[in-house]
């Protein structure tokens, strides 16, 4: 243990080992009293997080997530009420300042890796099929959607920079790389890129190996 310490202190210089263990209690307790809540026993979320709507957010075990972690259930927006479902599954890891949100259902399953600045989101500041909103409306006054959904699947990767949009469902072992904006279901074992994201290669299970699509 004292040389793990030591080599942390070597690597990283003074300040940033004593501001490591000034903060420590605090994020163990705070932690600890986050798990409780969320009925999980290992849970690991760095600083400066916004997390809101917990009642209606569901996590397995073993989630870690970085610095600045956005994860919110919305119930409320204004006039508008929401009966929100965030599930998160088992062994999901986070990278730093990634934003989660939802007002109807986003289901992440195990194992998914997502990467830093990631935006996973069920809905948009005002309605884009029946019933459209007018684009005469400030953006911030028109009404959220609240009957989308996301599904990602088991063991799905999500590079830096990727966006998730409403209405959509990223199959098992799927890949969205860096920067890519997802618009549409992206099939199990298959690699997506770009803005909108296309399918780029999938995974064979008989050569086991990725071919291009």
């Amino acid at each position: 243990m004292f040389g793990r310490i030591l080599s942390f202190f070597q690597e990283n210089g003074g300040y940033v080992f004593f501001t490591t263990l000034v903060c420590r209690p605090f994020f163990l307790l705070r932690n600890r009293m986050l798990a409780s809540k969320l009925g999980t026993r290992k849970l690991r979320i760095g600083p400066r997080a916004y997390l809101r709507g917990l009642n209606c957010i569901a996590m397995g075990e073993d989630f870690s997530a970085g610095e600045g972690l956005w994860l919110e259930a919305i119930t409320r927006y204004g006039n508008e009420r929401f009966q929100p479902k965030l599930v998160i599954g088992n062994h999901v890891s986070i990278s730093h300042w990634s934003h989660i949100a939802c007002t109807h259902s986003v289901t992440i399953g195990d194992h998914v890796l997502i990467g830093s600045k990631v935006i996973i989101t069920d809905h948009n500041h005002g309605l884009f099929g029946p019933g459209v909103t007018s684009p005469t409306i400030p953006p911030a006054q028109r009404p959220l959607e609240r009957d989308q959904f996301v599904n990602i699947g088991t063991n799905v990767w999500l590079g830096d920079g990727v966006v998730v949009c409403p209405g959509v469902t990223m199959g098992e072992g799927s890949v969205a790389g860096a920067n890519a904006v997802v618009t549409m279901d992206v099939p199990p074992f298959t690699l997506v890129a770009g803005v909108p994201a296309r399918p780029i290669r999938r995974y064979d299970t008989t050569q086991k190996t990725w071919i291009n699509v």
